[in-house]
């Protein structure tokens, strides 16, 4: 399992070739190990978390994590080959305020300003993991918890952009607050578009058999693993939206899948060693009986299942415009 890395790597070059500012591991690492405050994160199994008390967040922010967010970035780019799929180009080429909630370390973000300099994106996090100094001049990332509000006057934004964000969430709070709160910073016209992934398909024995138990997880602490597909009726009840679109792709994994594939395969493979802390906390209070070495066993057996059951994940977007 030693490509992982290569992988990243390679996502990275690909990315300075394209003309994108990504900052580096590197760089980040100076930023994220020496001048962040130590009380923001807890470190469990090596593998370092935000500390924000009643917040449940199944996934780190340490560096690995960062490499994987950013790997995964340029993957939904080629998979969708888009950003987004609002219709808000001419707005963005003009100059329009943009908000990335849940931006962790600011790739869609860098990505998007790279490519539309006259507008200017706000990213927000609730990990500080975002680049603070090196990074164009049209970003602005700030530490927020969203649940606290948005730290922005009412229609400040033309285009809300969120994506992934289904661990952060429990269902009540997607329906009663997150979008309605989004929406209040979003102008009459603007867009909100909310990325989400669905369950895995065509997924072998061993693959279901955790995803099945990271859904229990998640289950346990108010997490809907289906919420992708009700955020489009989220929007509705909220009143704020029309013209609400529904759009999805399949990312192959494996390498059946070809080089996204393989690129996808490295994606979950990392993702599930991320949640390992979580998940192997949930199964001992399970009494399941799996150690660490069996998770890992049953990981490296998830990569010749993707070839064989041909899996793959479903990606989806809901974007609409504001009332």
């Amino acid at each position: 399992m030693g490509t992982n890395n290569s992988k990243i790597n390679h996502a990275k070059r690909k990315s300075t070739d394209n003309n994108y500012q990504i900052i580096s591991t590197e760089q980040l690492s100076a930023k994220t190990s020496d001048e962040f405050n130590t009380k923001k994160f807890k470190y469990i199994e090596g593998r370092r978390f935000h500390n924000w008390p009643d917040v449940h967040y199944d996934l780190p922010n340490d560096e690995t994590e960062i490499d994987r967010l950013h790997l995964e970035h340029f993957l939904l780019r080629d998979v969708w080959q888009s950003n987004f799929s609002s219709p808000i180009h001419e707005q963005l080429v003009s100059g329009c305020n943009v908000l990335d909630v849940g931006c962790g370390p600011g790739a869609w973000c860098l990505d998007m300003a790279t490519t539309y300099k006259n507008s200017k994106f706000y990213g927000l996090d609730i990990s500080p993991i975002f680049p603070s100094e090196i990074k164009p001049k049209n970003t602005i990332f700030q530490e927020c918890q969203i649940l606290d509000g948005i730290p922005h006057k009412d229609q400040t934004f033309d285009f809300c952009h969120m994506r992934f964000m289904f661990p952060s969430f429990d269902e009540n709070q997607w329906r009663t607050y997150v979008i309605k709160e989004v929406g209040r910073v979003l102008k009459p016209g603007g867009y909100l578009e909310i990325a989400e992934y669905k369950l895995c398909e065509n997924c072998g024995p061993i693959l279901k058999r955790l995803l099945d138990l990271r859904c229990e997880m998640m289950s346990n602490i108010g997490r809907n693993p289906n919420i992708a597909s009700l955020l489009g009726d989220f929007m509705r009840d909220t009143d704020l939206f029309e013209d609400i679109i529904y759009e999805e792709k399949i990312i192959e994994t494996g390498s059946w899948g070809g080089k996204l594939g393989e690129v996808a395969k490295d994606d979950i493979f990392t993702r599930m060693h991320a949640i390992k802390p979580a998940l192997m906390n949930h199964i001992k209070c399970s009494g399941l009986g799996i150690t660490s070495e069996d998770y890992d066993e049953m990981m490296n057996q998830c990569i010749d299942e993707f070839n064989e059951y041909k899996t793959y994940f479903v990606t989806c977007r809901w974007y609409g415009k504001k009332l």
